[in-house]
């Protein structure tokens, strides 16, 4: 089977790093499938790369194999967005016409719904191609707007095919006029060779951690919406009660100078440590590392943090968001309301007062790995090929 993916979600020359999990799938798909990937770049990343010295290049094959291009994605920054599906098909349809010359694809693969998903329709009754749409959490949650949502449920209602990465955001896209016999459950894939459980002490002493002392942890992108000041806020709630820990944030973003001036604010700049972005082969260890993962997101998908952690053997506190439910059990997981900073400390010190044994939350917990998605994804992806 052919495939032409398109998704702003892939890494790049100095951006390694980005997107693991479409990288994960894409490589194992491209084992099996002829698989061509268009990642469109935000021309003002293109600008900050030109800067750093590191261009993302045009046309060329990756490491994994696979042909890449990324053309520019070009549209007023901040403004117009419910308008940015037509500014990102106008960016793209030179880099598509070249791969579609080049060589014809059975469908059309696009991971995020907009405005990926929704230009991927418009390419596809233009090339007279199917259409699947794959979608993974902040996506959908950006259809509460509603001129972003309408854009989203078009997208979705015109695609031939939705995988959905958990049933949570699989209702979610029926909800907004998916037809329900197109969408389907296909989870991310973990790579259980690298997130697996391991020693504390040796997981520290790599890190350069201290051995003693509980540690809390998040990874993930340093943003108010994935409920990083309310973390912040549960920490400084923790030490009134004479809790001893360290709290470690692990990621970068555009919210990171305000974190660190929350930080000082609150006072716990003895307690907390905003650690920077980490190579992804360096996450296991960050986990190991950990007495308890704390992720108190605003809204998610199905958290593939949270399904690290799992697979490295530790508990974790998170907030009652989308799939969020579906990986929680009581023996390893507490769940709490967002932005409540409150019910967050609650929460943490009730699970580090129990304890649950390193290892405990990996057992019983069978998670999907890297080749089985690929295989669930290209099920449903050569299904809408032969019916279309």
């Amino acid at each position: 089977m052919k495939i032409l993916a398109l998704t702003n979600l892939y890494p790049r020359p100095g951006h390694e790093g980005f997107a693991p999990f479409n990288r994960q799938q894409f490589r194992a798909l491209g084992r099996a499938h002829d698989l061509r990937v268009i990642a469109p770049v935000p021309w003002t990343e293109a600008v900050r790369d030109l800067r750093g010295g590191t261009p993302a290049p045009r046309e060329y094959r990756n490491g994994d194999g696979l042909w890449v291009d990324h053309p520019r994605f070009y549209f007023p920054p901040r403004v117009f967005r419910p308008s940015y599906g037509s500014f990102y098909l106008a960016s793209v349809r030179r880099a598509v016409d070249r791969a579609l010359a080049a060589s014809r694809p059975d469908v059309l693969l696009a991971s995020w719904a907009h405005p990926d998903g929704w230009a991927a329709v418009r390419i596809g009754r233009r090339a007279g191609l199917p259409v699947v749409i794959k979608v993974v959490g902040t996506d959908l949650a950006l259809a509460d707007h509603p001129a972003r949502g309408r854009r989203i449920a078009e997208g979705l209602r015109g695609a031939a095919g939705v995988v959905a990465v958990s049933h949570d955001l699989a209702g979610r896209a029926v909800r907004l006029g998916a037809d329900p016999a197109r969408v389907h459950v296909v989870p991310e894939g973990l790579d259980a060779d690298l997130f697996r459980p391991g020693d504390r002490a040796g997981a520290r002493a790599r890190l350069g951690l201290p051995v003693e002392g509980r540690v809390l942890l998040f990874v993930g992108n340093l943003l108010f919406s994935k409920g990083t000041k309310v973390l912040l806020e549960a920490c400084r709630l923790l030490a009134d009660r004479g809790l001893e820990f360290h709290c470690y944030l692990v990621g970068r973003g555009r919210d990171g100078e305000a974190l660190r001036a929350e930080v000082g604010r609150l006072g716990v700049g003895r307690l907390v440590t905003l650690a920077g972005a980490r190579p992804h082969a360096e996450l296991p260890d960050w986990y190991r590392a950990s007495d308890l993962v704390v992720l108190p997101s605003f809204s998610e998908g199905l958290p593939n943090v949270l399904r690290e952690a799992v697979a490295c053997g530790r508990p974790f506190v998170a907030t009652r968001v989308g799939g969020v439910p579906e990986i929680a059990h009581p023996s390893y997981a507490r769940l709490v309301p967002p932005r409540s900073a409150g019910a967050l400390a609650d929460a943490v010190d009730e699970l580090l007062a129990v304890a649950p044994a390193a290892g405990a939350a990996a057992e019983g917990v069978r998670q999907a790995s890297c080749e089985e998605s690929a295989r669930l994804l290209a099920e449903r992806l050569l299904a809408v090929a032969a019916t279309a």
